[in-house]
């Protein structure tokens, strides 16, 4: 049978069937905070009408982001409808989280198009990646192999700001709050003849809401632009990350341990190329390198009380690469087909504690190939993909989506993918694997109301979980997610997602549990009371966030109330685009807790910051 479905999905991507251009302005979101109209995502490596992709997809902007005066990716991704942070404290400190159950480490986060997760664990940080620069987040929750790879639990793609068409503008921001958690950043971006620019800094400083939290984070990026003859362009990017939280090296429990003194130094590059070689096809080619230097330390007191490190972890990785594709086709066909090459050098272990756990270099090759065919109101939607991994073997993932237009505001979707992820280089073994399937339906026919409603199954083979010690163990995860959204009335409406998720172990029917090595609450509610008045200068959002772990009964985790944040911001002169503008958040408004672990990671109780920021 799957013999078959992948001849099908290769006979037809290989039809010279082809994709819907699109161009790349700001997009409205239609995700957790505001409403919208459809717009074009890029979740399939092209731009495709929200109407014609089958996965479920959450998209954030960069005004979504503001809206919550967010210091990083974490803090937005508590917002979003089936994603939930296992921790929250001081920004740019560590936490897991999970997306409708699939662990962290199973979800890629890519940032213009490079990979952050790392090999040793399949970590990506979401507390180290700064907002400033981010222009668009694309969210799939569910398997995405058949485009991106190693995603077997979805993809959190990044799309940075490009150059703004004026010569010269930018802005300044600084903000100060509860144990002087600052947040200072700057941008300035414009366009010169055929040349432009994107540039940001920013520094992330507190002395820790919580012990062992204090921190301090620099980054800088950059992004040049070259407009090319014939519609083409050139792009180059750079940045630069150096984080230390856990300075105030500080008990984090009664027992002296001490956790989270880490030091983390990152480099990513690009250069990207995009020349359209007609009206209906595009060349594009695409080239990165990444330097990755971390290190944790853990420890306790000695005999005379004096804190020392027995252990210090590093994870230590070079990577390069390319990814060559072609685009073509028109608003009723599409396809997109690629090469990809990646190169890794990767080592890790305890430095006090020698030899290294491993030290090894490896080649991957991708072959891969999405698209999409429209006959009426039906999109049907195949995609196919072959990974050499150069590390675990080769693997085939393939995905058959359909869409259908059930009336002007209502759209039906559903698909089925085969998807995997890598295992560890920490502990090495088979790849993990799963099966999805989901199917859903997204309405605005209501009166004043847009709806949408997900259900999915997942069945997991060699699933390895988060923590120390992975636990390898095959796995089913089924629920459903609802998100509904009010049309402003007076400025105010409301917005809110639930998300049901039922895991069980398949080979005893055991229901999983939130412990050390997992998380997979059975609830999670999201609800936010936005505000906007344009001629005022006036925006809000006050932010709820409800979980219940379902945690066994040793387990320090609890869930106690909902999370309350506030987030007011005022354009003193709103008509004034020089006019500044002053912003303030309240965040756990009434000290609730929602941690895995009380003892070492608990919720900083309420604090403030508040700060202004002006454009030029």
């Amino acid at each position: 049978m799957s013999q078959k479905l992948l001849f099908t999905l290769l006979a037809f991507l290989f039809s010279g069937i082809a994709p819907v251009f699109a161009d790349d302005e700001p997009l409205e979101s239609l995700g957790f905070l505001t409403p919208s109209e459809e717009q074009h995502v890029t979740t399939s490596r092209f731009p495709r009408p929200t109407s014609k992709t089958a996965e479920n997809i959450t998209v954030i902007t960069a005004d979504d982001i503001e809206r919550l005066n967010a210091h990083t990716l974490a803090e937005v991704l508590q917002t979003v409808p089936g994603i939930q942070l296992d921790y929250l404290r001081t920004p740019t400190t560590f936490s897991f989280f999970n997306v409708q159950g699939a662990y962290s480490t199973t979800v890629l986060i890519f940032v213009d198009g490079i990979r952050q997760n790392d090999f040793q664990q399949g970590m990506a940080l979401p507390g180290l990646i700064p907002v400033q620069q981010i222009e668009r987040i694309e969210i799939i929750k569910g398997a995405a192999s058949a485009s991106w790879g190693s995603a077997l639990g979805g993809v959190i793609n990044i799309i940075t700001k490009t150059p703004n068409l004026d010569p010269a503008s930018g802005m300044v921001s600084a903000s100060i709050g509860s144990k002087f958690t600052a947040d200072t950043r700057a941008e300035l971006s414009g366009t010169v003849d055929r040349f432009g620019y994107y540039l940001t800094a920013g520094n992330i400083h507190s002395d820790g809401l919580t012990p062992n939290t204090a921190t301090n984070l620099n980054s800088l990026y950059g992004k040049l632009l070259y407009h090319l003859p014939g519609n083409g362009t050139a792009t180059f990017g750079l940045s630069r990350l150096d984080a230390k939280p856990g300075l105030d090296e500080g008990d984090t429990a009664n027992w002296g341990f001490v956790h989270d003194n880490t030091e983390y130094h990152r480099t990513n590059g690009f250069l990207k190329f995009n020349q359209p070689l007609g009206t209906r096809l595009t060349l594009d080619i695409d080239g990165y390198f990444t330097y990755r230097d971390d290190h944790a330390k853990w420890g306790g007191r000695d005999d005379q009380g004096a804190i020392t490190f027995f252990n210090d972890f590093v994870s230590h990785e070079t990577t390069r690469g390319t990814n060559a594709r072609l685009t073509w086709g028109d608003s009723q066909q599409s396809l997109v087909t690629g090469v990809e090459y990646g190169h890794v050098n990767g080592r890790g272990g305890d430095l006090l504690n020698l030899p290294l756990s491993y030290d090894r270099s490896w080649d991957s090759w991708a072959f891969y190939g999405n698209g999409a065919y429209t006959i009426g109101r039906l999109t049907v939607l195949p995609g196919i993909r072959y990974d050499i991994t150069g590390m675990a073997g080769d693997n085939t993932s393939y995905t058959l989506g359909a869409t259908y237009q059930l009336s002007e505001k209502t759209t039906l979707r559903a698909y089925g993918a085969k998807g995997y992820s890598l295992p560890s280089l920490a502990y090495p073994g088979d790849l993990q694997k799963i099966r999805t399937f989901q199917s859903g339906i997204e309405s605005g026919a209501v009166p004043y109301l847009w709806l949408k409603g997900t259900w999915f199954y997942n069945s997991l083979r060699n699933s390895l979980s988060s923590g120390v010690v992975p636990v390898v163990s095959n796995q089913n995860r089924q629920g459903f997610e609802i998100e509904a959204r009010t049309t402003p009335l007076y400025g105010f409406s409301l917005t809110s997602g639930y998300t049901y998720l039922y895991a069980t172990n398949s080979d005893t029917g055991e229901r999983l549990q939130t412990d050390s090595s997992q998380s997979v609450p059975p609830h999670l509610v999201k609800l936010a009371l936005n505000y906007s008045q344009t001629d005022l200068g006036l925006r809000s959002s006050l932010t709820g966030n409800y979980v219940w772990w379902n945690s066994t009964a040793t387990h320090n985790s609890a869930s106690r109330g909902m999370l309350w944040d506030l987030h007011l911001n005022w354009k003193i002169c709103p008509k004034s685009e020089l006019s500044p503008e002053l912003f303030f958040s309240g965040h756990n408004l009434f000290n609730g807790v929602q941690t895995t672990d009380t003892e070492l990671y608990t919720n900083p109780k309420r604090w403030f910051d508040g700060g202004l920021r002006v454009r030029f």
